[in-house]
């Protein structure tokens, strides 16, 4: 059947974290993801959620533009692109980035 945003780590227990994706990775919103950085970083269920969520993400790279398309609307030119993206999204969260990644 293939992947699905359903399984990612959290999906399905945590409207938060689906708000997230759907959301803040909008065309509308991805820009301004600096507006997330607080949350997703405090000491919340959701903010380990949402970090957990990323690095299963980064480590399996399960989602192909499409699928990615289907969930955030946000369309990418390649998996590269997508994935080196969330990995800039990741150093921004929880790394040394200072700065707010740029979807291409």
């Amino acid at each position: 059947m293939g992947w699905t945003a359903r399984d990612i780590p959290g999906w399905r227990g945590d409207r938060s974290l689906r708000n997230f994706y759907q959301g803040a990775l909008h065309p509308e919103m991805i820009n301004d993801i600096a507006l997330y950085k607080a949350s997703a970083t405090g000491g919340t269920d959701y903010a380990r959620a949402l970090r957990a969520s990323l690095e299963y993400l980064l480590e399996h790279r399960p989602a192909s533009v499409g699928q990615w398309w289907s969930l955030t609307r946000y369309s990418f030119d390649s998996e590269e692109e997508l994935y080196r993206y969330l990995q800039d999204l990741h150093a921004y969260f929880y790394g040394d980035r200072a700065e707010e990644p740029i979807a291409p």
